[in-house]
């Protein structure tokens, strides 16, 4: 099977960036036999959660929350804690100059999660994701850490069932939640592949705002150290910070139903776009050369439109306002 390249897409130019890349190197030798994973254990009975950062290699919230946890000698109180910095040769490629393009080495490692590829792995990525299969599979809960390219409102994307549902409600997170059937969104995703063996934990990705904004890594903070808490597992003493963006408590819940992929590289929106614009039935939403593309259904919502379309790619993801 031949691996498309990994592409990005967006003017570097309208990419500010407040924070660089740290250096991991510190950090490679982990205590688990692969480097750059880090398992703490409490020595008590608890839960296994497993946080991941850098999926996308670009996305260093991620990484400067699972360095927060390590510098503070965070512990967990009960159970074991597993950190993973994923996608680390992607990340040490960064170039402030093209910052999008360290978002992986062959290919989204995001999409790489399937038994198929696993098994017979033919890329960077997909050969680091079976190395840290087994710390997943392990996993009663796991926290994907994500950021986007667009400084838009963050967000958490869980699979659609009650344990999801009702753990992202008590970590009264005041920003839009999106939620999925199985089957129905990308395949191949981390947390897809975490729910195929988790028995009643939760999957959450959690998207913590634009890549290189300083906002971002302290909303990736806030959201890490949550998860940890209403798991049963932080000291009382250590303080949660603030959200690293505005609240907004009537963001809501959406579902996600289709994601759109360019036919052409003529694909246009029917305007400007960066997330979260919605449409009524028929209104029209893009066009992808001859061919006019409306909104399925009222209400509904663009999540994460590409900045510049390339034809057999995802452009945008449709979801309906709950």
């Amino acid at each position: 099977m031949s691996v498309p390249p990994c592409r990005f897409s967006i003017a570097e130019s309208d990419a500010p960036v407040e924070l660089l890349p740290r250096d991991l190197s510190p950090w490679q030798q982990g205590n688990c036999g692969v480097d750059y994973v880090h398992r703490l254990d409490s020595g008590q009975p608890g839960p296994e959660l497993v946080i991941q950062a850098l999926t996308h290699g670009n996305e260093i919230c991620g990484a400067n929350a699972l360095l927060w946890l390590l510098e503070n000698d965070i512990r967990p109180l009960r159970g074991a804690l597993t950190l993973i910095f994923a996608n680390v040769d992607a990340y040490k490629t960064f170039d402030p100059q093209r910052p999008f393009a360290s978002r992986c080495l062959d290919e989204d490692m995001n999409r790489v999660w399937l038994p198929a590829r696993l098994t017979c792995p033919d890329s960077h990525e997909a050969r680091r994701a079976v190395a840290l299969l087994p710390f997943v599979e392990n996993a009663d809960s796991l926290l994907d850490l994500h950021s986007t390219t667009f400084a838009v409102a963050p967000m958490l994307i869980y699979p659609q069932k009650g344990c999801n549902r009702s753990f992202a409600d008590r970590l009264d997170f005041p920003f839009p939640h999106l939620l999925y059937d199985l089957g129905s969104y990308h395949s191949g995703i981390l947390i897809s592949e975490h729910e195929r063996h988790s028995a009643g934990g939760v999957s959450l990705v959690a998207e913590c705002g634009q890549h290189f904004a300083r906002s971002t890594s302290q909303q990736a903070l806030a959201i890490t150290l949550r998860f940890i808490a209403l798991h049963g597992m932080l000291d009382g003493s250590v303080q949660l910070p603030e959200w690293g963006y505005q609240p907004d408590n009537s963001a809501g819940h959406y579902r996600i139903d289709r994601v759109l992929q360019a036919n052409s590289d003529q694909f246009r929106f029917a305007e400007s776009v960066k997330g979260f614009e919605q449409y009524s039935k028929g209104e029209l939403i893009a066009t992808d050369d001859q061919a006019l593309i409306a909104a399925p259904f009222d209400n509904c919502t663009l999540i994460m439109p590409a900045r510049v379309p390339v034809a057999g790619e995802e452009v945008v993801t449709l979801a309906e306002r709950l």
